[in-house]
């Protein structure tokens, strides 16, 4: 009878133990996983960020569309200016302009170009190359990551499908201008919903006791107000 007590009451103290250990490194774990996780959704909405700026510079619009961004970053060009040699001062005195002086060497006659003091003897070429060179969207956007998925842009890193929330519309500044703003965002419970749930409830919580109307989760733009297209982590 003493041994099985002996064994209940080491069996006791290693639960508890274990509780008590839990209680310390459960938070730990948990903060963590939360900062991992947070890492790539951050990463993943500053991708739509930059690919939503872009569109709306070719196009002059947002989208609130998945398939029209990513066939945007997988069918579009960007095109990047090549830009070579400048007019001298005594040309600009002279009252020549860029603009003109690519009038005349966009004609490619040679001898105009001479004329015109806009010839390069050394290069043996015009003095000044101004050029657009149209490259593929998602190179130009995304250089220097070969495994860039752009189907996967839509959806939440860790949300077991789940697509990102996203929208456009168009506000009134002070000054009576109107301006398009874009939002897409992620509830922390469709990327942390299988993480501790106490845990989980206690970090939604903090966010809606903050002054304002925060968002629990990760946003980026607004359509309530005009902010650059920030970040609430920025």
């Amino acid at each position: 009878m003493k041994v099985v007590m002996r064994v209940l009451l080491a069996l006791a103290v290693v639960l508890l133990a274990y509780i008590c250990w839990k209680s310390i490194q459960g938070p730990i774990d948990f903060k963590a996983e939360v900062a991992r996780r947070d890492k790539a959704v951050i990463q993943r909405l500053i991708d739509i960020r930059t690919a939503q700026v872009a569109l709306r510079a070719q196009t002059g619009a947002y989208t609130a569309s998945f398939d029209t961004l990513t066939n945007f970053v997988k069918e579009g060009k960007i095109a990047t200016l090549i830009k070579s040699g400048d007019l001298t001062e005594a040309q600009l005195e002279a009252g020549m302009t860029e603009e003109n002086a690519m009038k005349i060497i966009r004609t490619g006659n040679e001898a105009a170009i001479k004329a015109a003091g806009l010839w390069n003897e050394e290069k043996n070429a015009p003095q000044l190359v101004r050029d657009s060179i149209f490259s593929p969207t998602v190179e130009v956007l995304y250089p220097n990551r070969p495994r860039f998925s752009i189907d996967s842009l839509r959806y939440v890193p860790f949300g077991n499908g789940a697509e990102f929330e996203m929208g456009v519309d168009s506000l009134i500044t002070p000054s009576g201008y109107p301006i398009q703003v874009i939002e897409a965002k992620a509830h922390f419970r469709t990327y942390l919903g299988d993480l501790d749930k106490k845990l989980l409830d206690q970090k939604i919580q903090e966010v809606l006791d903050r002054p304002g109307n925060k968002y629990p989760g990760m946003q980026m733009g607004s359509l309530e107000v005009a902010n650059n297209n920030a970040g609430n982590w920025e």
